[in-house]
Parts: structure tokens; sequence; C-alpha cells
């Protein structure tokens, strides 16, 4: 359970480190579609060297349909945060990174109807969260509006 604690911590660090890192793109003025590619880059080498170093047996188990389910799926990311650093230059780092990290919300509930993934207390929670927080986002942005207009 420590371990479990610890990576979800280490992964908690990571994800807000790369939001400073979009940030000062941005407040330097750096070019979206560099920042995403140089982020895709380092991510894939990170990923092939922590995998050829400590896990290289799993490079020679992927079925050949998860490694073509994952060409569209890296596509995605990288389109993403490349369409994500675009758009913090209209508009709020915070609104934009909490948008994102509550669209992971998307998977679950696709799991739950596709895969039969149990809805358990703890879940229906995190989605009452969820909820709560995109209606305080709208709630936010409508004030925001009202005082500029």
């Amino acid at each position: 359970m420590l371990a479990a604690y610890l990576l979800m911590a280490a992964g908690l660090v990571s994800f807000a480190g790369m939001g400073i890192v979009h940030k000062l793109g941005d407040r330097y003025g750096a070019q979206p579609l560099g920042i995403a590619l140089f982020a895709m880059l380092t991510a894939s080498a990170v990923s092939f060297l922590y995998t050829a170093l400590f896990q290289s047996a799993a490079i020679r188990t992927i079925p050949p349909r998860v490694m073509l389910l994952a060409v569209p799926f890296g596509a995605s990311a990288a389109i993403g945060l490349w369409l994500f650093q675009r758009g913090l230059r209209y508009g709020h780092i915070a609104t934009s990174w909490l948008l994102i990290n509550l669209s992971s919300g998307i998977p679950t509930v696709l799991s739950i109807l596709f895969y039969r993934e149990p809805l358990n207390l703890k879940k229906m929670l995190v989605f009452l969260l969820v909820i709560a927080s995109l209606l305080l986002l709208w709630w936010d942005r409508r004030k925001q509006l009202g005082e500029e207009g």
C-alpha cells in the first residue's frame, strides 16, 4: 500500500512540474507546438530508457494489437498537449489544467459502462466532486464575465 501512495505522490509532483513548465513556456513566448514536441520526445526517451534498463521483457511481450492501439492514443496525447499549450494564451492555466485533469473521469465512466467495472462509494463520491468542480468552474467563469462586461 505504501508503494501505491509513493507512486501517486511522484505522479502528482511530476504533473505539477509539467504544469509549471507549460506556464513558463507560455510566459517566455515559446511556440506551443515546440513545447508539445519536446515534451513528447522527452517522455518517449525517458520511457524507452526506463523500459530498456528495468523492464526489457515488457517490450517482447506486447501483443501487436496493443501496439496498434497505442499509436492513435499516443497521437491523441500529443495533439491534446499541443492544444492545451496553445489554449493557455487565451485563458488561465488554473482553469485549463483543472479541466484537463477532470477529463480523466471520461475513461473512468467508459470503463464502468463497457467493462462493467464496479461502481463503489468512493468512485461515486469522486464523480460528485468532479461535477461540483465543473459547476464551480462554470460559476466562476460567469462571475468573471459579469465583472468584465
